[in-house]
């Protein structure tokens, strides 16, 4: 992902490395899992799970054996007070899923990076990379790609020289152009450009001119003919200006 790193904090990095290998799916890790991911010696990640640990943050569950602390549960609904419009867009997302029988995303631009605010999900879910809190790179993808046409030419191209890998000249050549008609028509469409196999579609969503998110459609490409994918787009752009109308109340 495109973020240009810090210098002189490597230990603090390294610590805030492990703190966030944490997630859903993995919410206690042994000592063993930390080296296994961080190319670090045993003294080393003992070191760093005593600075989270005195600093609260995680709790030694059994021998060599982490878990988060409650602490944790205050960073996050801190975090969730922040969450742009997730609120707003939800009823949005909710119709939209309705009236495309496909899973509805709300999406905005975090520094370098896209995040998935809010997410409404048919009975038939598909696996895909954007979840809520989950944060990727701003050139992939339609609605991340919605948020990154926002950008002034010249921040975009900062944020080009970022990405790694690097793209190569051709590839940001079609990207710049791909955005430049994104960021003209105000519509975005991909397919496989995150997830293998999943065609999405995306429109901006702004208050005031001010670019505020992205709202979007994803389904699976087998699934979505010509005629279907006319009619999300069209759902989409309209949940879009809902949104807008929404916000445009509300402030």
């Amino acid at each position: 992902m495109a973020v240009q790193r810090t210098k002189g904090v490597d230990s603090a990095r390294r610590a805030l490395q492990i703190l966030l290998q944490f997630n859903q799916n993995k919410p206690e890790l042994t000592v063993d899992e930390i080296l296994e991911t961080h190319d670090i010696s045993l003294p080393s990640a003992y070191r760093y799970l005593s600075l989270l640990r005195e600093m609260y943050l995680i709790e030694e569950r059994g021998k060599g054996s982490y878990v988060l602390s409650p602490e944790i549960l205050q960073l996050a609904q801190a975090a969730e007070r922040t969450l742009d419009y997730r609120v707003e867009a939800q009823p949005v997302l909710d119709q939209l899923r309705d009236a495309t029988g496909e899973t509805a995303l709300y999406l905005r631009q975090l520094n370098d990076a896209a995040v998935c605010l809010a997410i409404s999900e048919p009975d038939r879910t598909i696996s895909i990379s954007f979840q809520p809190g989950h944060v990727m790179p701003l050139h992939a993808g339609a609605a991340a790609k919605t948020l990154l046409a926002g950008f002034a030419k010249a921040r975009r191209a900062q944020y080009l020289d970022r990405v790694e890998p690097p793209l190569s000249a051709e590839a940001r050549e079609r990207l710049s152009a791909d955005l430049d008609r994104l960021r003209e028509t105000g519509f975005a469409v991909s397919e496989g450009e995150v997830d293998e196999g999943v065609w999405a579609c995306a429109a901006p969503v702004r208050v005031r001119s001010h670019l505020v998110g992205a709202i979007s459609v994803v389904a699976p490409a087998y699934r979505v003919d010509d005629d279907k994918r006319e009619a999300i787009g069209a759902a989409v752009r309209a949940a879009a200006v809902e949104l807008e109308t929404v916000l445009a109340k509300a402030r």
